[in-house]
């Protein structure tokens, strides 16, 4: 049976998260999944609030949070409208809607994984050290899931679901540097 509902579709991420290939049969490949994924965002937009929160030493203000926000909203949309034109390329265009609609349920996991180590760091319930060890364990984490989401969602090689991954990361970077240069 197809996921419905925003809790039908985390306990499939939770499932991919899992290694479970067999979860991707529960996210339709449509159009309308697709658009539905992007309540994603929604769901993980008070993690991006709370690290926000939690990093600014010295406060934030509206402008802050404003461009945090909109960059937020550009890489929500930027490596879809990539992969659009990536799929096409590697004849996958087929699969496209069920990987993102699966990518993009995918980083409520992940996203809430950083995000809690973040805060009990904050909250110094994780030591300084152990908890920048326990994040960048979770961020080399999270490439592997999205390497897993890849692979099995695009059905493609190990060689390809790398690429794939690479170009995420790259994309991530260039939002990365873009904020720098805007000054957040």
């Amino acid at each position: 049976m197809a996921a419905s509902s925003i809790p039908d579709y985390i306990r499939v991420a939770f499932r991919l998260a899992k290694r479970d290939p067999s979860a991707f049969a529960e996210v339709d490949n449509t159009a309308e999944a697709f658009w539905f994924s992007f309540r994603a965002a929604l769901v993980t937009l008070p993690f991006l609030l709370v690290t926000v929160a939690l990093s600014a030493e010295d406060g934030i203000g509206l402008l802050d949070v404003l461009a945090e926000v909109t960059l937020y909203a550009v890489g929500w949309l930027l490596f879809p409208v990539v992969m659009l034109e990536v799929t096409q390329a590697i004849n996958r265009g087929q699969l496209y809607f069920r990987y993102i609609a699966a990518s993009n349920w995918c980083s409520v996991v992940e996203d809430g994984a950083l995000a809690l180590v973040l805060i009990l760091q904050t909250m110094d319930i994780i030591p300084g050290s152990l908890g920048g060890a326990l994040f960048f364990g979770i961020v080399v984490w999270v490439f592997m899931f999205q390497f897993f989401v890849a692979r099995h969602g695009l059905r493609l090689d190990v060689g390809a679901a790398a690429l794939i991954v690479g170009l995420r990361l790259l994309l991530a970077l260039g939002l990365f540097f873009a904020k720098a240069i805007i000054g957040g």
